[in-house]
């Protein structure tokens, strides 16, 4: 057994690894997370630690409940291969958790490093997609589309041709949790607002935005609109012109330049109504999307018909989307049927997968800590959940490995740094 010292300063290292490379690289996570738990487990007194912390974190304990009743419900799977392949990709509710918890005193210590490592950790892979996508701009690299080779010239900083690793939607999630570190530091002068700080962020606004997801564009708008409450609360109106317009004149260049392509990502409204009646305005029957928003109508529709169908128990860890599917070839939904899609919405996803107890269990792993954040005055944890509440509505964030990892590591983190928690120490 090593020394308690060298222990934490083990687990310091792999922790700053690990929030440095979330926002890039998801491949290398696993293999962080193996040298934490080995860390953690040669350690017996930390083992125990962990245990007799976890006791009175409703919070960090209600992730491992969430992983146990995906356990469970493998009793009522058929597909059993998926079913392992969900457990597997979800270890991280369950191993996060548990070996930080052993590990609060030091977290609470080495936060603001964890988080910077972050945010140095997505501008990093801000400007390694910029980068690829100007070189691929000007080589021109071609593209391999339905068979036919295509130099996608400008489209190269567009959407998830830009994201070369991530899906745009949990790109995007990083960057707004970036610029909500940023946001915070700066508010609790711990960040001083310098040229640094402003190109960080100007880089950060232009990802997003470039990215093109529905929910970035989202909460970003909402941390916007924190932003400039909090500024005109405190009188600072020029700091809110500096802050505002170019954050608004950037919009609106972007549109006039990329007009077609953002109107893609736009949602149109008259699709989405006839999604969600079933009509169009000829009275015609619309069974299937022609678009990535009115397609998620119909995907929350089915998905929706199935979990009342299951309210209870649920379809099994590994048969909810093998049922989501048959249910779209019944319902007609071709499109849907054809690339075999998720919810893309976490709380149908969940409530397919475990009944109403799996929603029960999200439900207070999101609003427990909402809660007590708002009364403990914590802003960044209080908008991180709100960060997660808002993707959890157009994407199944916890089904990935990409999504998991973030969820669980900043939500063990923030949570962990709660002083009121009168922890064991060691």
């Amino acid at each position: 057994m090593i020394s308690l010292e060298l222990n934490n300063k083990i687990n310091f290292y792999l922790t700053s690894l690990l929030a440095f490379f979330v926002p890039i690289q998801s491949k290398l996570l696993p293999v962080l997370i193996i040298l934490l738990i080995l860390n953690w487990g040669i350690n017996y007194p930390k083992i125990k630690l962990s245990f007799k912390n976890l006791v009175k974190n409703y919070a960090l304990l209600s992730l491992i409940v969430l992983y146990l009743f995906y356990v469970i419900g493998m009793l009522n799977t058929e597909n059993l291969k998926f079913g392992l392949r969900v457990l597997e990709t979800k270890l991280s509710l369950l191993v996060i958790p548990l070996v930080y918890s052993a590990y609060i005193e030091l977290t609470k210590q080495k936060i603001k490093q964890y988080l910077l490592l972050f945010v140095y950790g997505c501008l990093t892979y801000a400007l390694i997609c910029f980068c690829y996508a100007t070189y691929a701009f000007f080589k021109p690299v071609y593209t391999d589309l339905y068979g036919v080779m295509y130099n996608l010239g400008f489209n190269y900083f567009y959407y998830n041709y830009l994201s070369i690793n991530f899906h745009p939607s949990y790109s995007a999630m990083y960057s707004v949790f970036a610029l909500l570190i940023i946001t915070v530091g700066i508010k609790r002068k711990i960040v001083t607002l310098n040229w640094k700080i402003i190109l960080s962020v100007t880089l950060l606004v232009v990802f997003i935005l470039f990215l093109s997801s529905k929910a970035g564009w989202l909460t970003i708008f909402l941390l916007v609109c924190y932003v400039f409450v909090v500024l005109i609360l405190f009188n600072k109106t020029r700091q809110v012109l500096y802050f505002i317009a170019p954050i608004l004149v950037l919009f609106v260049i972007l549109n006039i330049f990329l007009a077609p392509k953002y109107a893609q990502r736009i949602p149109n409204v008259e699709e989405v109504y006839d999604a969600f009646v079933g009509k169009d305005k000829d009275n015609k029957k619309v069974e299937t999307g022609s678009s990535s928003s009115s397609a998620r109508v119909f995907i929350w529709k089915a998905s929706m018909e199935l979990v009342s169908e299951n309210l209870l128990k649920g379809l099994g860890t590994g048969d909810g989307k093998d049922k989501l599917i048959e249910k779209y070839q019944e319902l007609g939904m071709t499109n849907e049927y054809k690339h075999e899609l998720n919810s893309h919405n976490q709380y149908l996803t969940t409530s397919l997968s475990l009944g109403m107890i799996g929603l029960i269990i999200l439900f207070f792993i999101l609003f427990y800590p909402l809660i007590m954040s708002v009364r403990n005055k914590d802003i960044l944890l209080c908008g991180f959940i709100f960060l997660l509440i808002i993707n959890f509505m157009f994407e199944s964030v916890i089904e990935t490995r990409a999504g998991i990892i973030f969820f669980t590591f900043f939500y063990t983190l923030l949570y962990s740094n709660f002083e009121k928690i009168n922890f064991r120490k060691q």
